[in-house]
């Protein structure tokens, strides 16, 4: 069981760090155009969003294996509790990524929609693009999670 609890854990882990990563993606690419396009709302929107990923991310990803601790541990002090309680929480995870996703995928065709009614040199048309491609960054982050978070509750099921 504690294998399969430290590999979730580690998956879940590398995810902060693929969301960070994308955050100085995003950082440079708002960088490159602000200095080499015309396009500011846009730059300055991937900068800012770059910015605030990388501030979230980068010290969750790195204070991360203090929850790992704490699972393991919590595990090893009540393993007759552990399997039912960590089942009940991975559900609620796995329905928050539904949740999540779902909320992410309106918000991309509200926003696309928006975009097809703007001018091209609009600011919003910037600023609601750097969105949807964050949006779409987040949605593929869930997907993976939500894929170690399935296969993480049907090994604990089996424990049972």
């Amino acid at each position: 069981m504690e294998n399969i609890l430290n590999e979730f854990l580690k998956s879940e882990k590398s995810l902060y760090l693929f969301a960070g990563i994308i955050g100085v993606v995003s950082m440079v690419v708002g960088l490159l155009f602000l200095l080499f396009s015309n396009h500011k709302s846009f730059a300055l929107t991937m900068l800012i969003i770059g910015v605030l990923e990388m501030v979230v991310m980068f010290p969750s990803y790195h204070n991360y294996q203090n929850k790992i601790d704490s699972k393991i541990s919590f595990y090893e002090n009540n393993i007759n509790d552990f399997e039912e309680l960590e089942s009940a929480n991975i559900k609620k995870e796995l329905n928050s990524f539904f949740l999540l996703m779902l909320v992410y995928s309106v918000l991309i065709v509200v926003l696309t929609v928006i975009l097809s009614r703007l001018s091209y040199n609009s600011i919003l048309f910037g600023i609601f693009t750097a969105l949807i491609l964050h949006l779409a960054f987040a949605i593929t982050i869930d997907n993976f999670g939500a894929r170690y978070t399935k296969k993480y509750l049907t090994e604990l099921t089996k424990l049972e």
